[in-house]
């Protein structure tokens, strides 16, 4: 069953389900690109970790993790052992960093692996004050000031705006391009609540055709094979809350839902 909206589904915001929407979508991207891109590029899906100070609450870019994680083996047998661990004299707490990781893609030039652009689908934590917008923000300094291409989707109504230079127009979402050649200067799609998505141009090397990311068949797969109209409550509130005629107008798209289904008597 396809969603109810023409554009992005505010529902899957506002359930708590955006991680799982958001691991969803960045495997549909990197399908939908490697589908068509040029063959000397690949799409991969990658991580950036940084941590952040209990004490500052700054943020600092790790990179990739150094060490993977491994679950513990289990003693065979189900035998209890009883281990001896020494007492120290005395002990300490240590102010341990928190580590964070946000998954985003690369397309990288597929013998050097140099990173030619970074598509990153904006997450709730990107947008909120705090150290895990710091990081971001950082990272978006980084790419432009280095010669990477970036592509960058707020597909969240919450939150407040990542700082986008001069005014842009008011929109619920938003996509932006930056092409490396032409920084400082972007693109920047503005897309309303009532929209459709639109598909967005990915850029690659400066003399090369851009390759078309299809946003909205990757936003309709993600929808499907995640169940989500078994899981999203209709019924609830919107977090953020509409007002109007945007609050009217997803009463009157979702309506038909609510109907009960009567089936008339033969006659």
């Amino acid at each position: 069953m396809p969603s109810p909206f023409p554009g992005m589904d505010p529902f899957i915001e506002a359930s708590g389900m955006w991680g799982d929407f958001h691991i969803s979508m960045i495997a549909a991207m990197r399908a939908a690109l490697n589908a068509v891109l040029p063959p000397q590029y690949a799409a991969s899906a990658d991580v950036h970790v940084w941590s952040v100070d209990p004490d500052t609450e700054a943020a600092v870019l790790l990179g990739k993790p150094d060490v993977p994680i491994i679950e513990e083996a289990q003693p065979a047998g189900g035998v209890a052992i009883r281990a001896r661990h020494t007492a120290a004299p005395a002990r300490l707490r240590l102010r341990l960093r928190r580590r964070r990781s946000r998954r985003f893609l690369r397309i990288t030039e597929a013998r050097s692996s140099r990173v030619v652009t970074a598509i990153e689908l904006l997450s709730p934590s990107n947008k909120a004050p705090g150290p895990d917008r710091q990081a971001y923000l950082a990272k978006r300094e980084e790419y432009l000031a280095t010669g990477t291409n970036l592509v960058e989707l707020d597909l969240l109504r919450g939150g407040p705006r990542l700082p986008l230079g001069d005014s842009p127009p008011d929109s619920a979402y938003y996509f932006l391009v930056c092409r490396a050649w032409e920084v400082p200067e972007v693109g920047y799609w503005p897309i309303g609540l009532r929209d459709p998505l639109p598909e967005i141009p990915v850029p690659l090397a400066e003399d090369e055709s851009d390759v078309t990311l299809p946003i909205p068949r990757c936003v309709n797969d993600c929808y499907d094979s995640g169940r989500y109209p078994l899981k999203l409550r209709y019924t609830d509130a919107l977090s953020p809350p509409l007002r109007g005629p945007d609050a009217a107008w997803v009463r009157d798209i979702l309506s038909p839902r609510s109907r009960p289904n009567r089936r008339r008597n033969p006659t």
